[in-house]
C-alpha cells in the first residue's frame, strides 16, 4: 500500500519553519511474515540503504502481536493508501477504494503530466550509484 498524502488520519497541523515544512515525518517500516513475525525498523528497501546499512530494525517473534499489527493494516489502510498493482502487461497500477466504488490510476496519483516528464527524463540520467 501507498499512503494518501492527504488523508484526513494523517493529516495534521503543521508549524512551518523560516522557509516552510519539508514535509517529512519520522516512521517506521511495520509488516509481519507468515502470521507469526513481525518487523519494525528505519530499513528502506533501495540500493543506497542496503550498501550503506545506516538503517535499524528487529524482529519480533511473537504470532499473536504479528496477527493483531496485520489485523489493525487489514481494518485501517486501506481506505487511507492505493493499493499498487501490477497489471498483466507489467505496468504499475494504483487502486483507491472510496465508500462505494474503486477508482483505478494508470500513473501515479496526484501528478501531473509535467511532472511525470521530468521524472521520466531524471531516469535517464546515470546516477544510480547516487540512490
Amino acid at each position: 500500500y501507498e499512503m494518501h498524502p492527504l488523508s484526513p488520519q494523517s493529516a495534521r497541523t503543521r508549524k512551518a519553519g523560516r522557509f516552510g515544512s519539508s514535509g517529512l515525518s519520522l516512521h517506521a517500516k511495520t509488516f509481519s511474515v507468515d502470521r507469526s513475525r513481525l518487523f519494525v525498523g528505519s530499513f528502506n528497501f533501495d540500493p543506497r540503504s542496503r550498501k550503506l546499512n545506516t538503517e535499524i530494525g528487529f524482529v519480533i517473534d511473537s504470532p499473536l502481536l504479528a496477527q493483531r499489527i496485520e489485523g489493525a493494516f487489514d481494518k485501517t489502510i486501506p481506505a487511507h493508501s492505493y493499493e499498487v498493482r501490477l497489471s498483466e502487461a507489467g505496468k504499475l497500477y494504483w487502486l483507491e477504494r472510496r465508500a462505494e466504488e474503486e477508482l483505478r490510476y494508470d500513473h501515479d496519483p496526484g501528478t501531473t503530466p509535467g511532472l511525470r516528464a521530468a521524472l521520466w527524463l531524471l531516469s535517464l540520467l546515470p546516477i544510480d550509484w547516487l540512490l
